[in-house]
């Protein structure tokens, strides 16, 4: 990949890994290490890519299985949470309603999340979103629900 393809979708996509690896990753210097996994990736990528989206696609299935890959590592499968909040404070404000948003839909199974992430905030369509995850559109649809309803109640459950 040429360096200015490169720059290119660091600077088109950062956003997206980041956030996508706040949600994945219990704290956020692993968030950190895995960003610079991904983009490390990408920058010895040898396949070619059609264009930024095609870019934004891969980004996203690598982003995935980095943060599996952090989670399988011994050190964190035997060490427990230091207590820290995935979110650093200037993402979101403490109190604000996206702040609760953000903490429930941290609790909620890794495979309703990623759907419901790149389903919702990302804006991929179900077809889409079952491509970059390689499973079947009805399975997208089943978890999408499954997240909705569980992110509702946990939200009804806790007073804003």
């Amino acid at each position: 990949m040429d360096r200015k393809t490169y720059e290119e979708a660091v600077a088109l996509h950062s956003d997206t890994v980041t956030r996508l690896l706040l949600l994945r990753c219990r704290q956020p210097a692993d968030a950190e290490d895995c960003y610079q996994e991904v983009f490390l990736k990408l920058l010895t990528a040898k396949g070619p890519f059609r264009d930024q989206e095609h870019i934004k696609a891969w980004l996203i299935q690598v982003t995935l299985h980095e943060a599996v890959n952090l989670h399988r590592q011994f050190w964190h499968r035997k060490v427990g949470l230091l207590g820290e909040s995935p979110f650093p404070p200037e993402a979101v404000a403490p109190e604000s309603s996206a702040w609760e948003v953000l903490e429930t839909l941290r609790t909620l199974p890794g495979h309703q999340r990623d759907v419901l992430y790149l389903h919702c905030v990302e804006g991929y369509s179900v077809e889409e979103t079952a491509t970059i995850l390689g499973l079947r559109p009805g399975t997208v649809k089943s978890r999408l629900s499954r997240a909705r309803a569980a992110l509702r109640k946990q939200l009804q459950e806790e007073p804003l």
